[in-house]
């Protein structure tokens, strides 16, 4: 069974109707899969749509066995390590890893990020402001962030975007922490993520014909 599967998901951007080139998207536990959007702001919203920031016009989106596409982004086993990591500057590594790590068991926060960070191999950066690390380190810090939610990360979603560095460092370290992730790439350049994927595991986003 895929464990991330997008069936006929369709959605609107620069008011036009749009989808995946191949229907349905699947991904394995273990494997990566890459869409390529046709333009940063299309790929900022197909992102927008798996977190559930955005719901689309019409699909399914399923992980295992469960429809999610009405649920709410913290209902959703879904994690995200955005382009250029997305840190907060004027934060530490421990303090952009306890927000993600915030709920209703408080007291329980500091031991879920020491684990994290010990998982992730990133104890000797906690004290360390994102400036001050290289931008692997900053992708296995978003990482270690997204993987800190309360709700358990089954599919993990890595933005690649043109301006910003490789994404490769994440998809590498995701599969490596825990090999039953599916990790898929959102990219708006095919040539930046080339060597990700084999090419059947490529989608691209396109117009749809309205009937």
């Amino acid at each position: 069974m895929p464990l991330l599967e997008l069936i006929g998901l369709t959605w609107e951007i620069h008011g036009v109707r749009r989808g995946l080139d191949r229907d349905p998207l699947t991904v394995g536990p273990g494997d990566t899969a890459v869409v390529v959007a046709g333009d940063p702001v299309e790929a900022d919203a197909f992102t927008d749509l798996l977190l559930g920031l955005e719901m689309p016009v019409g699909g399914r989106v399923k992980i295992g066995a469960q429809e999610i596409t009405m649920r709410l982004p913290a209902e959703r086993e879904v994690g995200l390590v955005p382009a250029g990591a997305g840190l907060l500057p004027h934060l530490t590594v421990e303090q952009n890893l306890a927000l993600a790590a915030r709920d209703d068991l408080a007291p329980f926060m500091r031991g879920r990020v020491a684990f994290m960070a010990r998982r992730m191999d990133i104890q000797g950066f906690l004290r360390s402001r994102p400036h001050e690390l290289a931008h692997d380190e900053r992708l296995n810090v978003a990482l270690a962030r997204a993987l800190c939610r309360l709700l358990p990360v089954r599919v993990l979603v890595v933005e690649d975007r043109t301006g910003c560095g490789p994404c490769h460092a994440a998809v590498s370290a995701a599969l490596r922490t825990d090999p039953s992730l599916a990790v898929l790439v959102v990219t708006d350049d095919r040539t930046r993520v080339a060597s990700l994927a084999s090419p059947a595991h490529f989608w691209e986003t396109a117009d749809v014909v309205e009937p």
